[in-house]
């Protein structure tokens, strides 16, 4: 197997430490995760990932600024979309990538979404190239291997008592020492699920997102309604809105 690991953001990679560990993937990240604090934490994973011999395919996409994305989204800067999904479908054929593990679409952050929709356009293309390739989602936000969905779980990795501690000793060190935004999320994620969940790591098969259908989210996403009220408080100028991820996708729609 030649998995390809495509994720927004530094840090996504801890969901599936031990995978990662165990199926050494070629890793692919969107942005520098500095986000809205302004605090990269791309060398924060290179380190991580350099212990296992893994490497970070700056080569094949360079990460580009939180800002970078949010822009293009906006309509006030270029989308690198289409970049993106020629070079990686021209590495992914060169490399011959037979699995690719990306964000699931979870309505929680733009960027989130945005990569599943690339992860799944990239499977397409390569699909159309004759190529056979597994397309899996990996839950960033939501319960790491939910119960309720067991039935799906194309690949699962159980972890040993030891490296769940360690597991979990990385994650909070990773958090500590990135931005306190970042440790509130992985303690939240924690005090929600429990940490015995994370002693599971769950890929399931990957799902189409509203977006490549030409339409909405049936509901808000979270990202929406957290908008609107940092806008209302006087943190955000503009809000980044679900119908500005389908122009970005379609190329269709009103981008203010």
């Amino acid at each position: 197997m030649k998995p390809l690991l495509l994720i927004a953001h530094p840090g996504h990679e801890l969901r599936v430490f031990e995978w990662v560990h165990r199926a050494r993937p070629l890793v692919v990240m969107l942005t520098h995760g500095d986000g809205s604090i302004g605090q990269p934490r791309l060398d924060d994973s290179r380190r991580l990932l350099a212990r296992w011999g893994v490497e970070v395919r700056s080569d094949w996409l360079s990460p580009v600024s939180d800002s970078v994305v949010y822009q293009a989204l906006l309509g006030t800067g270029a989308s690198p979309f289409q970049d993106w999904l020629d070079r990686l479908t021209q590495a992914a054929l060169d490399a011959d990538i037979d699995t690719v593990v990306a964000d699931e679409a979870e309505g929680y952050n733009p960027s989130h979404d945005l990569c599943r929709v690339l992860a799944n356009r990239l499977v397409m293309r390569l699909r159309e190239a004759g190529r056979e390739v597994r397309n899996l989602e990996i839950p960033l936000v939501g319960h790491p291997c939910d119960p309720a969905r067991d039935e799906q779980v194309e690949i699962e990795v159980r972890l040993t008592e030891a490296e769940h501690q360690h597991k979990l000793e990385q994650m909070l060190d990773y958090a500590r020492r990135c931005s306190p935004v970042l440790l509130v999320e992985v303690q939240t994620m924690l005090d929600s699920f429990g940490t015995q969940a994370f002693a599971r790591e769950c890929l399931y098969p990957a799902s189409r997102t509203p977006y490549e259908e030409g339409r909405l989210p049936d509901t808000l996403p979270y990202f929406e309604r957290v908008g609107e009220e940092r806008r209302a408080a006087g943190i955000y100028k503009d809000v980044i809105r679900s119908r500005h991820l389908l122009r970005l996708v379609t190329g269709v729609g009103d981008p203010g």
